[in-house]
């Protein structure tokens, strides 16, 4: 996908959806009909009928069809699209805004948001801080402000990263599964590397079947090439993000692998800590337990969000996800900034600790 040219009519000449690279035709919005979900298992098909609003009591400004989505990554992490090429993507399917999260890094926003000014689309700068906390918990930071002001450094946070993949270099030697620096560095390209490209430099070394296989056998948590990398606590990433003046929302909240019932005291205790938005809308959500969260948000007083997730050819998901199974306008936008101002204002009368 690197280096493709734009149409002449500034489209895209080759996109990346939920089967792989398809034509630019197949970028319309989700639904039933839609080739692009043929073969996907039931979590990832789009919700039909949709979210109902009856769910969203308290949401004002919340419509059936949600054009902005706060969640996606590019080749600076483990996605497989160039920051530009998100941008000619997300407006050819029809999104009118985008934010770029990529993992622990900042360092594509630039890039993402000259191209989203050339093509007057709304690109907005953020990032996904793994944290330790339970299972999996990522929190995105996201630049909401209308001016884009403020900056987020994160380049310690590589330290944590090189410390990690140095351990998984020398775990799959000890099990007889090496993968050469050069190759896993050909599968990052100019972004960090991350376990995906590990994955796919033991696929091209013949060690595993699949991708997945790699993960389910060998760098899932609890494999034998499996290193826990150092990691931010949640009240330490979610200072970082307001101290740098971005809206802090925690991600795929079902990823924290609570028992439902402990959510409501988990969300009350990340309030306390400084979170001002929920992803409630993601492909990892079944249609109930988005419409437990979203309540769970107006209960907790978070402004309810959405992402796809997208990562290109890396997940079976389209960028154009939001479009069919979330119901949030880009009005969306003044929520988060408002409970960003109130939030740093909390803050200086002394946040929980």
């Amino acid at each position: 996908m690197r280096g493709l040219p734009d149409r002449p009519d500034g489209h895209p000449a080759l996109a990346v959806c939920a089967s792989g690279p398809r034509a630019y035709q197949d970028f319309r919005p989700a639904g039933p009909g839609n080739p692009m979900f043929s073969g996907l298992p039931d979590l990832f098909r789009p919700l039909d009928p949709p979210v109902s609003k009856r769910t969203l009591q308290g949401q004002s400004g919340l419509r059936m069809t949600s054009k902005i989505d706060f969640h996606s990554h590019s080749t600076f992490s483990d996605g497989t699209l160039e920051p530009y090429q998100l941008v000619a993507a997300a407006a050819s399917a029809g999104l009118t805004g985008l934010a770029l999260t990529d993992h622990d890094t900042t360092e594509g926003t630039e890039l993402f948001l000259e191209a989203g000014k050339r093509r007057g689309f709304l690109a907005i700068a953020g990032t996904e801080l793994s944290l330790d906390y339970m299972a999996t918990t990522h929190l995105l930071g996201l630049n909401v402000s209308p001016d884009g002001a403020g900056t987020l450094d994160l380049g310690f946070l590589q330290k944590f990263r090189e410390e990690r993949n140095e351990g998984i270099y020398k775990a799959l030697e000890s099990i007889g599964k090496p993968v050469s620096r050069e190759s896993v560095a050909s599968f990052a390209g100019i972004g960090q590397t991350g376990k995906p490209h590990f994955a796919k430099a033991m696929l091209k070394a013949g060690h595993i079947g699949s991708r997945q296989e790699a993960f389910d056998l060998y760098l899932g948590i609890g494999k034998p090439a499996y290193v826990k990398k150092r990691r931010l606590t949640p009240p330490e990433g979610l200072r970082l993000i307001l101290d740098a003046g971005w809206c802090p929302v925690l991600a795929h909240s079902i990823s924290l692998e609570a028992p439902l019932g402990d959510y409501p005291g988990i969300l009350k205790r990340w309030k306390e800590w400084g979170l001002v938005g929920l992803e409630v809308w993601h492909p990892s959500h079944s249609a109930e337990v988005s419409k437990y969260f979203a309540r769970l948000a107006e209960e907790a007083g978070l402004v309810a969000t959405c992402g796809s997730d997208f990562h290109g050819a890396n997940k079976d998901v389209p960028i154009n996800w939001t479009m069919r199974n979330s119901p949030i306008s880009a009005t969306v936008l003044d929520r988060l900034r408002g409970g960003l101002k109130r939030e740093l204002k909390r803050a200086g009368g002394g946040r929980a600790a």
